[in-house]
């Protein structure tokens, strides 16, 4: 059996490196990835990927990285910062790469540069340390015993690039902000193209020490890629106004934008050039620049839900009920979102058990702020007529599971669950009305009416403690481990359960009636 082909990514851990390394363990090619900081490792290590450590370029390291490579592909560069930051990574550290991988007999080396690069000292907006230093790295390659290939890329789009996602947020709030006036020619190129020109020449394809324009076919600018992207969001069924632009000057960019002036330069670049040149040398395949903003606009705004029909929201209070039924939850294999609702007298306690709980297990917790909520004895010493106070059992919240589980159905929406589950008791169905099986199978119904038409899921409530008592309760805790130490059933806010309100002592009749094992 042939040895696989191995090719090292130097900045695995940037959005090319990321998308290059993803592609080429598609095409069974083994990667070093090597990255710079220590607390990156796990987001490049995955099968078919050896992680190196080079922090500052350090020759052993680097022969180390390379050794076994056919070809190295070099995405470490800096875009602002200092002229001695430019001085340091771009060019002195390509040099040490470039002596590395020259010791030990790497075959050849893909640079992205810059488009433009040889504009420098020519036009304004190419005379920045950014430009000299793409230059000087440029001479840097062409003066080694490297084979080498150039690319001079336009913007290079898809999921998680630095331009879409955030014209994207801009589009949906209203308002988007132009650098200049939004007419430069410009000519972008889908990530998935430019991944493949770097692996196909990584792998050999193409004449050695050539210089390439990465760029796309279609000519557009900044006006014209927004409008692509506001239809894309249109043909994904999302309904928002058009936005308002707002001209920004270029010398008030990089403080309008929070970027550095060489990113601001970058936008001035109106170079149009051929891309089927570099295509045609390197046996890919130009896409429309609307595949990467349809796939872009698509990843980042439409439902990527896995296990829909196992995803769960459950109330989680504390107390041993709602404990007991998030342990069945996590024993049935469901994903869970715990959600506990805050109202004004709620126990203290009870608040530190439900946080407790979800750090034990790795639930996650939605917290809801109801501070208008309090129970109808409550109310009543508030001054507030409130009849239901009079005779109602202990506790009694007015609309309380209306309320609460109205809220639930929200988030099921939200997260796309179509399951939300309680730990409503049997004691609980005796007592009050709104927890048996009639309020859920009418509350179902008027979850459905207000749905859009959209949600194809219908909502179903779960109570799969509705049958059991309290002492039936505590010996399905003990069996699914339930950490009863934790959880809190007292009605008042005390250091210590109070012993003497209908919870607390529902609670301790229960344990002094659970049979010994």
């Amino acid at each position: 059996m042939s040895e696989k082909i191995k090719i090292a990514v130097i900045g695995a851990n940037g959005y090319l490196g990321m998308q290059t390394i993803k592609a080429a363990l598609e095409r069974n090619i083994m990667v070093h990835a090597l990255i710079r900081r220590n607390e990156v490792i796990e987001s490049v290590k995955k099968d078919g990927v050896n992680v190196f450590i080079v922090k500052k370029f350090e020759t052993e390291a680097l022969e180390a990285a390379f050794k076994g490579c056919k070809a190295i592909i070099h995405f470490a560069n800096v875009v602002c910062g200092s002229k001695a930051l430019f001085e340091s990574v771009n060019i002195e550290g390509l040099k040490k790469i470039v002596q590395a991988a020259e010791n030990v007999g790497i075959s050849r080396i893909i640079y992205p540069s810059g488009l433009g690069v040889d504009k420098y000292g020519e036009i304004e907006w190419a005379n920045n340390n950014y430009f000299y230093s793409k230059k000087k790295a440029e001479e840097v390659l062409i003066k080694s015993k490297l084979a080498y290939v150039i690319f001079r890329p336009s913007y290079i789009l898809g999921p998680n690039d630095e331009l879409i996602p955030d014209l994207i947020e801009q589009v949906y709030n209203g308002k988007l902000y132009i650098a200049g006036d939004g007419e430069v020619p410009m000519q972008p190129i889908y990530v998935r193209d430019a991944v493949k020109a770097f692996l196909n020449a990584s792998l050999g394809k193409g004449e050695d020490n050539r210089i390439y324009d990465l760029v796309g076919l279609q000519t557009l600018n900044m006006k014209s890629l927004i409008e692509m992207i506001r239809q894309a969001i249109k043909e994904i069924g999302l309904n928002i106004p058009p936005p308002l632009y707002e001209y920004v000057s270029y010398d008030s960019a990089p403080v309008k934008f929070g970027i550095c002036k060489e990113m601001v330069d970058v936008m001035k670049c109106d170079i149009i050039t051929d891309g089927k040149i570099a295509a045609e040398a390197l046996g890919f395949t130009i896409s429309p620049i609307e595949d990467a903003i349809k796939i872009t606009v698509k990843s980042k705004l439409t439902s990527n839900i896995k296990n829909q029909y196992n995803k769960v929201i459950l109330l989680l209070s504390g107390g041993i009920d709602s404990a007991t039924a998030l342990f069945w939850a996590l024993n049935k294999g469901y994903d869970i979102i715990a959600l506990s609702m805050n109202y004004k007298w709620r126990s203290k306690k009870e608040i530190e058990a439900t946080k407790k709980l979800v750090e034990l297990t790795g639930v996650p917790l939605v917290e809801v702020s109801v501070p208008y909520i309090m129970s109808a004895v409550d109310l009543r010493f508030e001054g507030y007529p409130i009849p239901s106070a009079e005779n109602a059992p202990e506790g009694f919240i007015p609309l309380k599971n209306l309320i609460f589980y109205s809220n639930a159905a929200y988030f099921a929406e939200v997260y796309g669950s179509n399951i939300i589950i309680g730990g409503h008791i049997q004691d609980d169905i005796n007592r009050f009305s709104d927890v048996g099986l009639s309020f859920f199978e009418s509350l179902e119904k008027i979850i459905k009416i207000s749905n859009h038409n959209k949600d194809l899921q219908a909502i179903k409530f779960i109570m799969p403690l509705s049958n059991k008592t309290k002492v039936e309760v505590f010996e399905l805790a003990s069996k699914l481990n339930v950490p009863i130490d934790v959880t809190w059933s007292c009605y008042g806010d005390f250091e210590e359960p109070c012993g003497k309100c209908s919870s607390c002592v529902s609670r301790q009749n229960a344990l002094k009636l659970i049979k010994p094992e």
